[in-house]
């Protein structure tokens, strides 16, 4: 299809200079056939032959009796002739050429010469015949006026599809410059498959990219900012009463033990509700900011690293109710990641089966070898009112951001009663291959 637009065009060009050609050969012999009706009704007649060849005899005889021509006046008579430019003159002498000059075409033969006058030459008289071509130059004539129409309709088919061609891009040009200036609503007008259309459909495709574009930015921005006011009117609440729970302990305005361990407490938990608040703001910002996270690559044996990372995972899901079943890698391979985003994975990974897993089915914790790659699946029960949590997935879409900047994967899977993550690296020894 692309070898086909780019070359339509020129197809096209070839194909309108081949109908020109053919239109203006049709109006060529057109014009010819219309030229020669014209010579034959209006010159060829018998009439009209018959009154030249008579005003030609008259004006041979009338130059003779002028200037006494003699016969053998040879230069005399040759004047005559050569100002007269389609005759042909024989003089006769009884049956005998004396004299013959002129101009001569081989249809004369054809020609009916009994036409022929005697004239009387100062030494005598002579049988002169005159036959007349002057129907050649009429001929040429409209063979040049035939070669005219030929060219001029050629031109005019010619200028006519240029012009198409040069309305069509100054359009485009026309739409394109209101899009230069922000109008994005006109749509740009494309037909056909040659390139012109090919382009001015790749605009009008640029067009409807810039109107998503622009609606997705200030979609972007509207949420940011509702996210903003919405994070700021959170995170102030606890702030102040943080900073009142720890001005009392500063100022030692408790009236008991009890109530110095409820002012802690209390501290303890809005610190834990700003670090969820922080924690939110980050894991936005790194799902829809627009630049690609800088990490600190290192190489790690994961045998150990993940027994280490998921333990303390484990162990708090434990405490929680959860039954919870590990299957480690148990052979050392190498993976290069970035240790702190590497845990904020597994931190959002988690934290999102403590939120929407069901504690009476078992959270399945795997990790293996497959090929080239090393595989970490988490797989638990949905819980049953998990549908009427909250949840803008925003820690899942965090998960998957960091794992394709580690140049692994982030895959997720539903059942209807189970839920899968399934997490792979790229083995480092493999990579160095």
């Amino acid at each position: 299809m692309k070898h086909k637009w780019i070359s339509s065009l020129r197809y096209k060009q070839i194909f309108v200079l081949i109908f020109g050609a053919v239109v203006s050969f049709g109006m060529y012999f057109a014009a010819q056939a219309f030229g020669d009706y014209l010579i034959s009704r209006n010159h060829m007649n018998e009439e009209a032959a018959w009154k030249r060849l008579t005003n030609y005899q008259n004006s041979f005889e009338n130059y003779i009796n002028k200037y006494q021509v003699s016969v053998k006046n040879v230069r005399s008579i040759s004047k005559w002739v050569k100002n007269h430019k389609y005759v042909y003159v024989t003089i006769f002498n009884g049956n005998e050429i004396i004299y013959e000059s002129g101009y001569w075409n081989d249809a004369y033969a054809s020609y009916d010469t009994a036409t022929i006058r005697d004239i009387a030459f100062s030494d005598g008289t002579y049988s002169v015949s005159i036959i007349d071509s002057s129907e050649i130059k009429w001929y040429n004539l409209v063979t040049y006026a035939s070669w005219g129409v030929f060219f001029l309709f050629l031109f005019v088919i010619l200028i006519f599809y240029n012009h198409r061609i040069i309305a069509r891009i100054m359009l485009l040009s026309r739409e394109v410059s209101l899009i230069e200036k922000g109008d994005l609503e006109q749509p740009i007008f494309y037909k056909g498959n040659d390139e012109i259309s090919l382009l001015a459909k790749n605009a009008d495709n640029m067009r409807n990219s810039l109107i998503t574009r622009y609606q997705s930015e200030k979609e972007a921005w509207e949420a940011n900012s509702e996210l903003i006011t919405s994070i700021s009117h959170d995170i102030r609440t606890p702030l102040t009463s943080l900073i009142g729970y720890l001005e009392i302990l500063d100022s030692k305005s408790y009236h008991s033990e009890e109530q110095f361990d409820k002012y802690i407490k209390s501290c303890k938990e809005k610190s834990i509700q700003l670090k969820d608040l922080s924690d939110r703001l980050f894991q936005y910002f790194l799902v829809f900011g627009k630049e690609r996270i800088l990490m600190q690559m290192d190489t790690f044996d994961a045998k150990i690293l993940l027994q280490q990372l998921f333990m303390e995972y484990v162990f708090d899901l434990g405490n929680l109710g959860f039954n919870v079943k590990t299957e480690f890698v148990e052979q050392s391979c190498s993976i290069t990641a970035d240790i702190q985003y590497l845990r904020r994975l597994f931190d959002n990974l988690f934290s999102n089966v403590r939120k929407y897993a069901g504690v009476d089915g078992p959270v399945i914790v795997n990790s293996h070898i497959a090929g080239n790659d090393l595989i970490i699946t988490v797989t638990n029960e949905i819980r049953r009112d998990s549908t009427f949590l909250e949840s803008t997935n925003i820690g899942l879409k965090t998960c998957q951001k960091i794992a394709e900047q580690m140049n692994g994967t982030f895959e997720i899977e539903k059942n209807g009663t189970d839920f899968t993550v399934r997490v792979t690296f790229p083995l480092e020894s493999v990579r160095e291959e």
